[in-house]
């Protein structure tokens, strides 16, 4: 059992996603799910790190949960906020720039390609903490910094995709790559 207890942290986070979306819009059922899979994602590393049970299959699981979770927050937002046109057409060309890279990864790797950049983790940090940004700052500003941080992240992955040759899912950012690749022409 505690060899899967990081991966079963990770899990809960679909099912805090799939309360989310089935909740009352900013009920207490929807915080309750909100911050359980917040903190699933939180700990779900550090767990994993501390009784060394990393794994590829653990990684691409959070990944896909972060997406997961993610894409449940933008239903909720999606159903229940008015955006204006400018941000769809932000999240249009992010999306599509995130989907190519994932889309040269399976090409190049012919695996699922998330990677755990700093960038991307300050991103689902920033989409995490939307709701709270919305309600602190107005749609305009908490739109303009998770657009501008989804983009950096988004292209930054899509660069550090296309440019290497091997995939690193632990990359931190662009400039890791080269410190990676010069480890690995050492062995």
């Amino acid at each position: 059992m505690m060899n899967y207890i990081a991966n079963i942290l990770t899990a809960s986070r679909f099912l805090f996603a799939v309360g989310m979306v089935l909740a009352a819009p900013f009920s207490p059922v929807f915080w309750v799910c909100y911050l359980g899979g917040g903190v699933s994602d939180l700990l779900d590393g550090p767990v994993a790190r501390a009784l060394h049970i990393q794994s590829d299959v653990g990684a691409t699981l959070d990944s896909t949960a972060d997406l997961v979770f993610a894409a449940a927050i933008a239903v909720v937002v999606l159903r229940n906020v008015q955006l204006p046109a400018w941000l769809w057409v932000c999240a249009g060309c992010i999306a599509a720039v995130r989907l190519a890279g994932y889309g040269v990864g399976f090409i190049k790797y012919l695996t699922f390609s998330a990677l755990h950049t700093y960038a991307n983790k300050a991103t689902g940090a920033l989409i995490f903490a939307f709701p709270i940004l919305y309600a602190a700052l107005g749609l305009t500003a908490s739109g303009v910094i998770l657009c501008v941080a989804a983009l950096f992240s988004s292209v930054e992955e899509f660069a550090i995709t296309v440019s290497s040759p091997m995939l690193n899912r632990n990359c931190k950012g662009f400039y890791q790559k080269a410190d990676f690749l010069a480890t690995q022409k050492e062995r």
